[in-house]
């Protein structure tokens, strides 16, 4: 969808010229007719002579291709001509003679006012266009003269071959209902709980000979999937291992109370006691296991111990592996961050509000963006986001307060730290004489 803008609009009437039989750069002046209409899938300009019975005259038939306003370059286009009566004709031009350009030769055989349908078949577009009132005279004598005189205007000649030559596309003013906005300056921040920084459990070294799949920056990694092997210190290999024999041990005892329990060997308290242990046990060894995964050795092929009590390192969530903060061979200690991993499928956009105008927005419900390095314009309701926050802090040195909407970051387009070109959409809503904000562009700092 294009965003509009609104803005008082001087229109200007320009003539479109034609192209001469001899060849594109050759124009001359004729009176004579022009028609210009669109369809879905193109726009027509044509231009013809006065029409006289029994004079062949050459229509200059202009067509581009609404898809990106470029010339149609190759198809057959026939015109049919239909008088009054219902009595028609057949007309065909089997190929542009120029790019964009079919010039049609018709002879009339009489004089009236004919409905005229143009049939394009091609590969690049096929549409067909009716044109009404084509007027044709009886002769010379009952064509129409020009008004004599300068009326004063100045027109501005903008041939469609020079129109061709450059980015455009036309489209009718018309009123629309608009939101009314407010500016601000904006960033693309990570989802807090999308966002990990994991690090090293314990201190001890990362073996080179058990790390030889270490997945490598940019790489897509499953909650849970192994990201490195370290070998802890004798320090911590022994608290460690500690740790998880007491919780085994734990856990047998309260399997074995609860058997002695139902056979009425023990109290039920002392059955209780051993249920207590065993959870306090279990919740110091799940802080572990949650990201790590202890084991108790691993052998080459010929058998060799090569170490114990190591651990596997895991992903904590589904995400893109965006740091590797240390090599294989290195030591490393508790609290070394190592890997950083994003989940970049829903991303925050922080909007920083003047304090001035965060009275208007306090209803705010959408927001469009433009994001460096794209000139396309993002909107949050298209991207299923939300308003998700409006800041109750005031930043002291900008004097702003953050409004923040999550969306979706459609193949990963939006970076995290990419700066934006924010208009939150207040709930105020007009209907007013519009253009797309798509045709406004930057002449030397003045937006034209």
């Amino acid at each position: 969808m294009l965003r509009y803008i609104s803005l008082n609009i001087l229109i200007f009437a320009f003539l479109m010229g034609c192209v001469d039989q001899d060849g594109p750069d050759k124009t001359h002046e004729h009176e004579g007719s022009s028609v210009t209409l669109w369809t879905e899938n193109t726009e027509l300009f044509m231009e013809y002579p006065a029409l006289i019975i029994g004079q062949e005259a050459a229509f200059a038939v202009h067509l581009s291709d609404m898809k990106d306003f470029k010339p149609v370059i190759q198809g057959k286009l026939t015109c049919v001509f239909r008088n009054s009566r219902g009595e028609q004709f057949t007309v065909v031009a089997d190929a542009p003679s120029y790019p964009g350009i079919f010039r049609p030769i018709v002879k009339f055989k009489e004089a009236g006012v004919y409905d005229m349908q143009l049939k394009l078949e091609g590969q690049q577009v096929s549409d067909i266009i009716n044109v009404s009132g084509i007027r044709v005279y009886a002769d010379d004598a009952s064509v129409p003269h020009a008004a004599e005189g300068d009326s004063g205007e100045e027109l501005i000649t903008y041939l469609k071959e020079q129109q061709w030559k450059v980015d455009f596309r036309t489209d009718k003013v018309r009123k629309h209902r608009l939101s009314s906005s407010v500016e601000a300056v904006g960033e693309i921040f990570p989802k807090r709980q999308w966002y990990v920084e994991v690090s090293a459990p314990v201190s001890g070294t990362i073996p080179a000979r058990q790390n030889m799949k270490l997945p490598s920056v940019g790489t897509w990694v499953k909650k849970g999937a192994l990201l490195t092997v370290i070998s802890p210190s004798a320090n911590n290999e022994v608290s460690l291992l500690t740790i998880r024999n007491e919780y085994l041990h734990s856990k047998a005892e309260y399997e074995r109370s609860q058997r002695l329990f139902e056979n009425q060997a023990i109290s039920e308290k002392r059955l209780h006691t051993a249920k207590l242990n065993f959870e306090a046990q279990k919740a110091s060894y799940d802080v572990i296991a949650q990201q790590i995964e202890l084991g108790n050795s691993e052998k080459d092929i010929d058998g060799t111990t090569l170490f114990s009590g190591f651990f596997h390192l895991k992903a904590p969530i589904d995400g893109i592996i965006e740091e590797i903060n240390f090599h294989p061979g290195q030591t490393v200690e508790t609290g070394q961050k190592l890997f950083t991993i994003t989940n970049p499928k829903r991303v925050l956009l922080k909007a920083y509000v003047p304090l001035a105008r965060i009275g208007l927005v306090k209803n705010a419900t959408d927001a469009s963006f433009h994001v460096e390095g794209y000139d396309q314009e993002f909107t949050v309701s298209d991207l299923n986001g939300h308003l998700i926050a409006i800041g109750n802090t005031v930043d002291k040195h900008s004097r702003t307060v953050q409004v923040i909407f999550e969306l979706d970051n459609i193949d990963n387009i939006l970076k995290i730290g990419m700066f934006a070109q924010v208009s939150v959409k207040t709930s105020e809503t007009f209907e007013t004489l519009a253009i797309p904000n798509s045709a406004i562009f930057d002449d030397n700092g003045s937006p034209v």
